[in-house]
């Protein structure tokens, strides 16, 4: 809310705001408004959004009958107030990852800082939340996010469900400890590609560490989730991560997201002038266990493979997309060819 409509305030009024009634005015009209635009996009194309999933998820969480009768309640929080990370992902930006904001400053590249004048202690009601989704940065190394968990454990409100969007580099025992006194809590863990790929994009994470740290999250708890940023650099290898991720975890759930443009260049997957590589590799995935179950996942791979099918590739944004990767490359003296060197051939089409 706080990042499309206006700053938030201690002040905020979430029953009374003018801008927020009309939001939920609209909605019940089943009028578009613009904060869900990337969920229609999805849904215009045939897939699942987030936004159908979580709708029915609350409507059965909280029984709701009848919606021009039901009273809005501020109970669910989704907290993106702190970009303190130890990853410069390629698909991120400066304002929700310090590591990236520094190698930017470094590049001399124009850096949009996110406004973080009110701590996540000092925005989530304790007496009222019933969920909280944390985001970063990466949440496992925010001090806030800390001080918030000591404090409810502190005043028992330990039935808080969490939601803990984490990269699963840093699963300490410290944090291992804190969150085994919430019963009710899941993670999503950010995931790019197998091994080398998923290095190159999340850079610098260690493949090793990283399948050892899911190991440890499931120990914590069996509602793992992972999330998949479809984007230029994974587009064509992402059946080896769904396969690995099949045969090493217990049932995954896999979301499989489009990459969106960060700022610097269109890193979305639509533009790889491969186009027999990439979509030789999307049907593989028909024959992933997820495609076959997971009705969500099976919607992303049609819609991917559709648009796939019928893109048309802009020369000038891939110019600029390998001048964007380069400078990258230049920076963390790595090349492209080393990590994923069927997107390197492709510098062959311009």
């Amino acid at each position: 809310y706080s990042n499309t409509l206006t700053p938030y305030t201690n002040e905020f009024d979430y029953l009374n705001n003018e801008a927020l009634q009309q939001v939920r005015s609209q909605l019940r009209q089943g009028l578009p408004v613009k904060q869900c635009e990337s969920c229609y996009k999805v849904e215009r194309d045939g897939g699942e959004s987030f936004r159908m999933r979580d709708t029915a998820e609350w409507k059965e969480k909280l029984k709701i009958q009848d919606l021009d009768t039901f009273e809005p309640q501020l109970i669910y929080y989704d907290i993106r107030n702190d970009h303190t990370c130890n990853l410069s992902c390629r698909i991120c930006h400066p304002g929700a990852s310090s590591q990236l904001e520094k190698e930017y400053k470094k590049l001399n590249w124009p850096i949009r800082s996110a406004s973080r004048k009110h701590k996540l202690t000092e925005i989530v009601d304790l007496d009222t939340i019933q969920q909280l989704q944390i985001a970063g940065g990466e949440p496992t190394i925010m001090p806030e996010f800390k001080q918030f968990l000591e404090n409810a454990i502190a005043q028992n409100r330990t039935d808080i469900g969490l939601k803990i969007i984490t990269n699963a580099t840093n699963i300490n025992l410290e944090y291992q400890n804190l969150l085994s006194k919430f019963p009710d809590k899941e993670f999503t863990v950010s995931i790019d590609g197998y091994d080398l790929v998923n290095r190159y994009i999340r850079w610098p994470s260690n493949w090793k560490t990283l399948v050892t740290n899911i190991h440890r999250i499931y120990k914590i708890t069996d509602r793992v989730s992972f999330n998949v940023t479809v984007s230029m650099w994974n587009v064509s290898n992402l059946s080896k991560l769904v396969l690995f991720l099949e045969k090493e975890f217990n049932r995954p759930l896999i979301f499989l997201n489009e990459a969106v443009p960060n700022g610097r260049a269109n890193i979305t997957p639509f533009n790889r002038p491969d186009h027999e590589v990439v979509v030789a590799d999307l049907e593989k995935l028909k024959t992933c266990v997820s495609y076959q179950t997971e009705d969500y996942f099976k919607n992303k791979v049609d819609y991917f493979l559709l648009k796939m099918k019928t893109r048309t590739i802009d020369v000038n944004a891939l110019r600029k997309f390998f001048d964007y990767n380069d400078q990258l490359d230049q920076s963390r003296n790595v090349r492209l060819e080393n990590f994923v060197p069927e997107l390197h051939a492709c510098k062959s089409y311009l």
